[in-house]
């Protein structure tokens, strides 16, 4: 009486299975199917596939406390593809527990989209486990099982279970795709970067697994970084075990995701084409503050000091990095020094410093500050230069700037700028050649016209020398104010063919003092041999 049914093998459901489980996996299933759904209604829940790429709107509160709970202290991750909510007091945490609650950052993210940003080399695709807390462990009593440190940090630990179903391994068998474990510190001052606690013991199905490769005692310091290590040899189909202990006193999250490997081609098309990066208005009103120095109140009643502007200033245009002449000047956006560096060498560099026992990637070579490859833009200024000295020889790596952007390639001798042809000529600051005459240089014979009188000012536009006229109306010089007494003005009329030059690397002027910005030539300040036109200016 019953109508036949067709039979269905083991190995249907087994994908069946597979098929439900990955559905669910995506945040808000689980909460539907407990809800009364049926099986049938989990066929509109979209399979999650890569999933910084996949925009979640029905995603409510994911937290490493693994509690769903929504309450009145939440904040949301600013990603727009992702924007889950977190509980403030799992994911806030101040620097010392006695400083009471800390204020909310302006720009939060969550520890999956920090992740991403951390090593753009890795491409998430899944989350076989979801970041979870640390959670804090007695202290051990047997002294041989843990260093001695771990006698005044506590003892952290997690022990979790995750699945890798029959996709995920076939996933795997592709040569690109991997399973790594990663940890990150909850309160980083350096916010993209993983990090593990201090004596990590990392094990997969009971296999050791090391996870840093750094000493146990020794702290990450802030230009470092850690990685996250490949744990596909021990895992299997089906569940597999994972723990990791380690005695550290701060709060750390921990998860494993599924992974695809980047190339640096890859890479290279993520950053911003020239024009979507920066405008050029605004690279080159940074180079023009750099090299003028910024700006100093004229005072016409006062002739007491002499201040001697340079007409122009030679900027290297090697690459820190490699020291060959940049072919894609590239830069982080946030740093205000005009620096540059070869693009596609920093992120060359940067894939190989993955395997290094230091890790520093995505940090900026000229001020060592950190970043991520999302601030990472094309100079539109110094692009159009390098693009235009791409058939040059490779020994022409310097070039003269003047204080409004105009520049030229740095000829050494009459044959050499007879070579360069117009690039030996003044270019305007966006790369067109000058109309003839528009720019001229001035001869060493009328130096007296570029130095003007000027009152004293706070802006350090050039260098200031202590010259004063007497009763009999003869000039003289002076010890001012504000110089260290064991280094009196002098000018000395010795001619000299070298400019003041700007490298692309580190500052000339930083101190080192904490706080300060050491990047290149930020005040036009600094104790440098300053020429102009040949004449030259030291004190």
């Amino acid at each position: 009486m019953w109508a036949k049914r067709t039979p269905v093998g083991k190995e249907d459901v087994a994908k069946l299975v597979d098929d439900i489980y990955r559905k669910m996996q995506v945040s808000g299933a689980t909460e539907l199917a407990s809800k009364g759904q049926g099986v049938s209604d989990s066929s509109n829940v979209k399979i999650k596939g890569e999933v910084e790429d996949t925009f979640q709107p029905d995603v409510k509160v994911r937290c490493p406390c693994g509690s769903s709970l929504e309450s009145d202290n939440i904040i949301r991750c600013e990603d727009p593809t992702c924007q889950v909510w977190q509980h403030i007091g799992c994911v806030i945490i101040p620097e010392k527990p006695t400083e009471g609650n800390p204020a909310l950052p302006d720009f939060f993210c969550c520890e999956l989209c920090r992740l991403k940003r951390a090593d753009p080399f890795w491409l998430t695709i899944a989350n076989p486990l979801y970041p979870v807390k640390l959670a804090i462990a007695n202290i051990p009593t047997d002294g041989d099982s843990y260093p001695t440190f771990c006698s005044t940090n506590p003892m952290q630990s997690v022990e979790k279970t995750f699945q890798l179903t029959r996709a995920d391994k076939e996933l795997l068998a592709k040569q690109e795709y991997d399973v790594q474990a990663w940890c990150m510190l909850l309160n980083d001052k350096v916010p993209f970067r993983m990090q593990w606690p201090q004596y990590a013991d990392l094990q997969v199905n009971g296999v050791p697994v090391r996870a840093i490769n750094r000493p146990g005692s020794q702290l990450l310091g802030t230009n470092g970084r850690d990685d996250g290590p490949i744990i596909t040899p021990c895992t299997k189909d089906g569940i597999n075990k994972i723990t990791l202990t380690g005695c550290d006193a701060r709060f750390f999250c921990f998860g494993v995701r599924i992974v695809k490997r980047r190339t640096v081609q890859q890479i290279l098309n993520m950053i911003p084409k020239e024009n979507d990066g920066e405008c050029f208005e605004d690279a080159l009103s940074r180079v023009r503050r750099c090299v003028g120095g910024g700006t100093a109140t004229d005072n016409g009643d006062s002739d007491s000091d002499l201040e001697v502007v340079a007409d122009y200033f030679g900027v290297n245009l090697r690459c820190p990095m490699s020291g060959s002449r940049m072919k894609v000047a590239g830069r982080f956006k946030p740093c205000v020094h005009m620096g540059c560096f070869d693009l596609e060498v920093f992120v060359e560099l940067n894939q190989r410093s993955r395997k290094a026992s230091y890790n520093i990637t995505w940090q900026c070579p000229i001020c060592l500050k950190n970043y991520s490859l999302e601030h990472v833009i094309i100079d539109p200024y110094f692009n159009r230069i390098t693009s235009k000295m791409r058939n040059c020889g490779e020994d022409i790596t310097e070039i003269e700037v003047k204080p409004d952007g105009s520049w030229r390639a740095k000829a050494k001798s009459e044959n050499e700028r007879r070579e360069l042809g117009d690039l030996a000529v003044w270019h305007t600051p966006d790369s067109t050649l000058c109309e003839s005459g528009s720019v001229e240089d001035k001869p060493t014979a009328e130096i007296s016209k570029q130095i003007k009188l000027e009152g004293p000012s706070e802006g350090h536009t050039g260098l200031k020398l202590g010259i004063k006229k007497n009763q009999n109306g003869y000039w003289h010089f002076s010890k001012p104010e504000d110089m260290n007494t064991s280094s009196a003005s002098r000018l000395q009329d010795r001619v000299r063919h070298e400019q003041k030059l700007i490298p692309m690397s580190s500052s000339a002027t930083g101190s080192g003092k904490d706080g300060e910005d050491p990047s290149v030539n930020q005040d036009a300040g600094g104790t440098y041999d300053f020429t102009s036109n040949g004449i030259e200016l030291d004190s």
